[in-house]
């Protein structure tokens, strides 16, 4: 038994967001070396509390 078109469709734009995420992550924890240039540091930075925030709440912890 297949599942509905609505629930195909949401699962899968699901598993696209996971990955949009993943590869998101992936670029923000790229560190190329030592820590540089001060904006692309505070980027990265707030790039990576962002995703471990958002991490969080999609594990169901809510807020650190």
């Amino acid at each position: 038994m297949s599942k509905p078109f609505s629930k195909q469709l949401g699962s899968t734009l699901a598993h696209l967001q996971d990955l949009v995420d993943t590869v998101f992550h992936g670029l923000l924890k790229s560190k190329n070396g030592k820590k540089k240039h001060k904006v692309i540091t505070n980027i990265q930075d707030a790039g990576e509390a962002y995703y471990e925030t958002y991490t969080n709440i999609k594990k169901g912890n809510g807020k650190k």
